[in-house]
């Protein structure tokens, strides 16, 4: 006969070694995710989308909306006071928001990822520009259109840089310049190098030259700058940010500061092209349901055509959410594991988040040509969608075909051009 097991069994653990346990295993911290915290007010932002559109920049509610969800901080080191969340976590947060308001969403997702700029800079700078707080907002133009001049200790800027998206709420501002070469001791003019430089916004004026077809309500207007003195603790180099040898490297330890920041600073436009591609499957399917054809009386709910346009942007949509992760956690294992970055893997990596805009921008087109004729109506929210998602291609982040020629040679082992 087999024993009985005593009514003990098993046997409980003491106090005392579920408390080991415990410090064996702890708890993980669970926080609430970005989309979470902003999805309660997006029908809001979402009505007012067509107001946004009508002012051409953001209205200030959705900034602080924005604010107070996290999204500010939210891809600023720990050790600067930041959250330090994860890029997936951002993106997507970023993609929600899109799919409300695309205009809010682009002007979340580009202001708020120069926060990961500042470990690139010199301490006195970082310590400069958060003096105000972790949730200091930061504008671009970082297309070296500007040529300075050599200064004692600086530079002189005077000229204008474009398409500054969201800048009407930003405090600062990080603008691409060309320098002249000062390791060309006898002809500095001759050669220039592309830097980055920080100004106050007190130090340039916000010229209203934004009208547009897409975007229309990010508000994506010139800073102008007139004769402004910038030291050199305030620049940095494009090549020295892009490879982690900047003035900044190694001040701050994170997985942030470890990965280049032009390849941190085009993560969200896939977003705002799938976030545009979620609003127009939302949109498609409420009005196909009750849609019917002006002629026959047809509804629409019963049209194949209709519906398997819908089911394979469905299918399309899942697979690039689920590749759009992988890649963000491939960027951020890189940052975590501080790998040395090679070119032609910064080049794998920035040349596949294009792709994923691409197919995005197939979706919006499949729909939308399948939607009738009421689609380019202003009260329709899919043209919105549709114009604001290939807004989001036209970017130079998701040049494509570019992205195809740099990715090709790399991988037939030819050099990148010049003209690239």
């Amino acid at each position: 006969m087999p024993k009985r097991l005593s009514p003990d069994w098993p046997p409980r653990s003491s106090e005392a070694d579920m408390d080991a346990q415990a410090k064996t295993f702890p708890t993980p911290i669970v926080r609430e995710s970005l989309s979470d915290r902003i999805r309660p007010h997006l029908a809001a932002i979402a009505k007012r989308a067509a107001a946004t559109e009508a002012a051409r920049t953001v209205p200030a509610e959705n900034i602080e909306l924005i604010r107070q969800a996290g999204f500010v901080r939210a891809l600023l080191p720990a050790a600067l006071g930041g959250d330090e969340r994860d890029l997936w976590d951002y993106c997507d947060g970023v993609r929600t928001l899109a799919s409300a308001c695309p205009s809010t969403g682009w002007v979340t997702g580009v202001l708020n990822v120069h926060q990961a700029a500042l470990p690139h800079y010199d301490v006195s700078v970082q310590k400069e520009i958060l003096a105000t707080g972790p949730d200091t907002i930061i504008c671009s133009s970082g297309s070296p259109a500007i040529k300075a001049k050599l200064a004692d200790g600086g530079i002189i800027v005077s000229g204008k840089g474009r398409w500054s998206s969201g800048c009407d709420h930003a405090e600062w501002a990080v603008v691409g310049v060309k320098v002249p070469d000062t390791s060309d001791s006898q002809y500095p003019q001759r050669n220039y190098r592309d830097h980055l430089f920080m100004a106050h916004r007190s130090e340039y004026v916000i010229d209203d030259t934004w009208y547009s077809t897409g975007m229309r309500g990010s508000g994506s207007k010139d800073l102008v700058f007139k004769d402004l003195f910038v030291p050199f603790r305030r620049m940095e180099r494009m090549d020295a940010v892009m490879f982690n040898y900047s003035h900044g490297a190694g001040t701050v330890d994170s997985w942030i500061s470890r990965v280049p920041f032009p390849l941190l600073f085009g993560v969200f436009l896939p977003a705002i092209a799938l976030g545009c591609a979620d609003g127009m499957v939302r949109e498609f399917t409420t009005r196909q349901r009750s849609r019917k054809n002006a002629y026959t009386g047809a509804q629409g709910i019963l049209n194949p055509a209709g519906y398997m346009r819908l089911a394979e942007s469905v299918h399309e949509l899942e697979s690039l959410s689920v590749y759009y992760r992988h890649l963000l956690e491939v960027m951020q294992r890189h940052g975590e594991q501080g790998e040395r970055l090679t070119e032609a893997k910064f080049l794998e990596m920035q040349t596949k988040f294009p792709f994923i805009t691409t197919r995005a921008g197939q979706v919006l087109d499949r729909l939308f040509l399948g939607a009738g004729s009421s689609a380019i109506a202003d009260f329709n929210p899919m043209q919105r969608f549709w114009r604001d998602g290939h807004t989001a291609r036209l970017h130079t982040g998701s040049d494509y075909d570019q992205s195809l020629q740099h990715h090709g040679r790399s991988l037939l082992g030819l050099a990148p051009t010049p003209d690239l």
